[in-house]
Formats: C-alpha cells, structure tokens, sequence
C-alpha cells in the first residue's frame, strides 16, 4: 500500500542512506554540473553534447591539465583522496590571486581565511554563480573528509576534479 507514495517520493530526497549507499554527494555534484555548464543549445556547442564532454572539452592550462590526468588515475584507487586533491588546487589558486592584491606570500594571511571566496567575489576574481560552485565544492570537500559513512562513486569524483579544476583554471586566469 505505500510502495507507490513513497517510490514517488524518492526523487524528492536529498539525502538517502541504506547500508552503503549514499546518494547526497551524487546529488550535489549534478547540481554542480548542471549549474555550471552551458546549456547545450548556446552557440557554438553541439546540441547532443553531455555535461561531461563539456567538461572534458574544457582547455585547462598545462599545468593544470596534467593534475587532471593524475587526479582521473586517482579516482580509481580513493575518489575520497582525488576530491581532496581537487579541492587542494581550487584553494591554492584563490590564495594565490587573493594574496597577490596585498603582496603578501601566499601561504601567510590567506591559509585559513574563511571567507576566501567572498574576497575573490569582492574583488571581481569570480561572480556570485562561481562563489556558489566554490562554497558547494568546499562542502563537499568536508563531507569527503570528515564522512566515514560516505561512499563516492568514481564517476562523482571524476566530475568534481573536472569542476574544481576549471574553477582553479578561471581563477588563476584573472
């Protein structure tokens, strides 16, 4: 008698947990996706083309685009470990271009400021659409973290390193 209100309600949820499945990070990360990439009828982009080609389409700068080689290997041995990874880059981008208005050595004032990324919004480094995907991303981070219950799906991990790297991609572009 309720298989068919509560199978309706699945969709709806944010967060489900049954033994070793766990459905909140998937989530987030299709939001993430989803907000972040242009939709495909813009100009210029094929009409058939998934979020994650889009993605992958994304030119990261060398540097950049062998630690999104290396964190892809990763995925495969600790998604956790490869979301830290990633998030690692994002921050140290936005303590770089956050210090380089003060002159000061990016690992000093900026390390454990809490409102980074309102400074990078204040200062025109990113809009308040990106400083949404890098608060989401940090929590997201956290959970990779501090979450022992938390099982991360490979393909997760790989679309959170392809997000926080072209967010690091566009903040070290200002």
């Amino acid at each position: 008698m309720l298989r068919k209100p509560i199978g309706e309600l699945i969709p709806l949820l944010r967060k489900l947990k049954y033994k070793e499945i766990e459905m909140e990070f998937s989530c987030e990360i299709a939001e993430l996706k989803a907000e972040a990439l242009p939709a495909p009828e813009q100009p210029g982009l094929p009409a058939n083309i998934s979020n994650d080609e889009q993605l992958a389409a994304a030119r990261l700068p060398d540097r950049l685009d062998t630690k999104h080689d290396e964190l892809i290997r990763m995925v495969s041995f600790s998604a956790r470990v490869a979301v830290m990874e990633a998030w690692l880059e994002v921050e140290a981008a936005a303590i770089e271009v956050g210090s380089s208005f003060w002159n000061a050595h990016s690992s000093g004032t900026f390390k454990d400021f809490p409102r980074l990324g309102e400074y990078l919004l204040q200062c025109k480094i990113i809009n308040q659409k990106q400083l949404g995907t890098f608060r989401r991303l940090r929590q997201l981070r956290n959970k990779a973290a501090h979450a022992q219950e938390l099982n991360i799906s490979e393909d997760d991990a790989k679309s959170y390193v392809e997000l926080a790297l072209a967010l690091a991609a566009h903040i070290r572009s200002r």
